[in-house]
């Protein structure tokens, strides 16, 4: 094709005719541009097919995903929960008399008011969408900023935990070790140490320290933090899954 529109080039030359040789190269010029910008769209029209694919693929893995951490919320919040109630039985004993303790498994709601559960989500569609830089496929929906949410809660969920945590590492366990016995609440995980104790001190005492309904309170509102996050996090989840619908 090329060496066609040379030949017709050269002639127009070789017969003088100058006028209509730039005329021709000129209209060969607009083609050449016309070409390239045909060849352009097509290759950004199949550019926007495939990046049409992706995204709906993106939105099938989220939606699967955030599927599965409603779940993992529910189940988190049956522990949270009856951590809460097993506290909250504890404070309503304080000061009780030691025949009316007598009437409660302490050791069990001992064991209950210390969760050992993680919230631990499906994050590699999220991981994979944000680390590879594919926000750019949703630039005009809402799913851009609830993923940006998503990610900022986990943070502060994280905070909401490790607070717990410490707390009840530093400040409550420590308190504890002189008036109960943790081999007896162990005993309610069935882990193989666990058992009866030969020492096991009464529990009466315990009861009867402001201390001791002052480290139940507390704890109770650091778990009432960690049901507000919780409460957080299923709306937005509820938001991602409408949005990622097919």
């Amino acid at each position: 094709m090329i060496k066609f529109f040379r030949k017709i080039r050269q002639n127009l030359l070789n017969e003088g005719k100058t006028s209509k040789y730039f005329k021709y190269a000129i209209g060969e010029i607009v083609l050449v541009v016309i070409g390239i910008l045909i060849a352009l769209q097509i290759n950004n029209w199949n550019q926007d097919v495939l990046n049409g694919f992706e995204k709906r693929e993106l939105l099938s893995k989220l939606h699967i995903e955030f599927e599965s951490n409603k779940k993992v919320v529910a189940n988190f919040r049956v522990v949270e929960e009856r951590a809460i109630n097993s506290s909250m039985k504890l404070m309503s004993l304080i000061g009780a008399s030691e025949e009316e303790l007598l009437n409660h498994n302490l050791d069990s709601l001992l064991f209950q008011s210390f969760p050992s559960n993680e919230l631990a989500f499906a994050d590699n569609a999220v991981n994979g969408v944000v680390q590879n830089g594919r926000l750019n496929l949703f630039e005009n929906d809402s799913i851009t900023s609830l993923l940006y949410h998503w990610n900022s809660l986990s943070e502060i969920r994280k905070i909401r935990f490790e607070k717990l945590d410490s707390w009840n590492n530093e400040h409550f366990l420590p308190f504890l070790l002189t008036h109960i016995s943790f081999k007896e609440m162990d005993s309610n995980a069935n882990y193989k140490w666990a058992g009866t104790s030969k020492v096991k001190p009464s529990y009466y005492p315990l009861f009867q320290k402001v201390e001791f309904e002052n480290l139940l309170d507390n704890a109770l509102w650091l778990h009432q933090q960690i049901i507000e996050r919780l409460d957080e996090t299923d709306l937005l989840i509820e938001e991602v899954l409408h949005a990622t619908k097919s």
